[in-house]
């Protein structure tokens, strides 16, 4: 590997002895996995300054993507208050990649015990970024933090002066505005809404805070067009679209993170279904409906959700596209790629430290089914789509 490295000199005279051109040897590394990229950024000053350009990360990304760079995070932990670790729990959680056919590909790094302690959860998952909630007892609300686990970078965000208890956040990146955002939409009782929401005075109001990951700095979105701005639901988890972050509960809130700009529309719904997930499914948003069979069985229900124009401009349409029969109860169901997957559990296991979680992932079209067992004794799995990249928790802009 070392006769692909230049001398100063050869770079800048071509030298005596035969190398690569520069721009043949980027093309080489840009098609290394990021592992050994990581590993390679102590072989010379040029490429460890090759690795951190914005434009170098981007071309690796953009690789990986074409190479299937799709994966399923599971972080398997005890399972306490508000799906936090169980302090008294003294087991140490863990990190798992699995490919498309369900097999662990890699067991990630923990952070340092010195930054996370043992009280975090993941709560989005945005191009190999990972944003992390960490639960501390001497404080009222938990601090947040943006880790790379694939290269072991982890920064934690500067504090508000609100206190946000009671909050939904966001995760997402855009490449209009080449920058990644957390929104924090959180209650506030010390500033009571004055008007009427369904005949009745709320007593609280939402508010909304934005951290941009580029400045490093937060702020306050006071003037927002939204006329009843509810605190989006807890069921389904945040999902990131090209630059736009989604909730889905009683109404489908947005968050366009380049305009910066809030919507809310009001979600049909249909008696008997209860929302169960929510995230993309053949690059459109979708939802997972669960439903009661007169039989007593449960059906999973994927209602597509598209952006229509209408005689009042563009308006949601909901339109429901394929059933899916007999799925178990679980704990997560979610989109991964066109298939749906349910995490379940195993309520009976026949000796102890077997696994106490199973895989469902079932083709919405034919119904077919597939189980996996999840090589964990925890009784507790929270699960992302996940992709590999080298971006920097330091350097968090990206090139086109």
């Amino acid at each position: 590997m070392k006769s692909l490295i230049p001398s100063g000199k050869q770079m800048a005279t071509g030298g005596s002895k035969p190398f690569l051109p520069p721009e043949i040897i980027n093309n080489i590394l840009i098609r290394l996995p990021p592992k050994s990229i990581v590993r390679f950024r102590c072989m010379c000053k040029e490429w460890k300054n090759l690795f951190k350009s914005p434009s170098f990360i981007a071309q690796h990304y953009h690789h990986l993507l074409d190479c299937e760079n799709h994966f399923l995070l599971l972080h398997e932990h005890s399972c306490g208050y508000e799906g936090f670790p169980d302090h008294n729990d003294r087991r140490p959680s863990s990190l798992h990649l699995l490919d498309r056919k369900m097999e662990t590909v890699e067991v990630l790094s923990m952070p340092s015990s010195s930054a996370f302690g043992r009280k975090w959860r993941i709560i989005g998952s945005c191009s190999g970024l990972l944003c992390v909630e960490v639960y501390n007892r001497a404080r009222k609300s938990p601090s947040l933090w943006l880790w790379n686990p694939l290269i072991r970078e982890a920064r934690k965000v500067p504090r508000t002066r609100n206190d946000w208890r009671v909050s939904r956040i966001g995760f997402g990146f855009s490449s209009v505005a080449n920058d990644y955002k957390i929104v924090r939409f959180y209650v506030s009782g010390s500033k009571l809404a004055k008007k009427k929401v369904d005949g009745v005075y709320r007593r609280y109001s939402v508010e909304l805070e934005v951290y941009s990951l580029s400045t490093s700095s937060w702020k306050e979105l006071h003037e927002l067009e939204v006329g009843d701005l509810r605190l989006p639901g807890t069921i389904t988890k945040p999902v990131n679209v090209d630059g736009t972050i989604f909730w889905l509960d009683r109404k489908l809130t947005s968050f366009d993170i380049a305009t910066e700009v809030v919507t809310s529309t009001q979600v049909p719904t249909e008696d008997g279904f209860c929302r169960l997930g929510f995230g993309v499914y053949k690059n459109k948003l979708a939802g997972l409906y669960g439903f009661v069979e007169e039989d007593g069985s449960r059906s999973v229900y994927v209602w597509v959700i598209e952006e229509v124009a209408s005689e009042s401009g563009k308006s949601l349409s909901f339109t429901q596209k394929h059933r899916i029969d007999q799925v178990p109860n679980g704990s997560h169901i979610f989109f991964w790629g066109n298939e749906v997957v349910c995490l379940g559990k195993k309520y009976v296991t026949e000796v102890e430290g077997d696994p106490k979680c199973v895989l469902h992932m079932f083709n919405p079209i034919t119904n077919e089914e597939k189980n996996f067992n999840c090589s964990t004794s925890y009784e507790w799995c929270d699960v992302f789509n996940y992709e590999k990249s080298l971006v920097s928790v330091w350097n968090t802009q990206q090139a086109e």
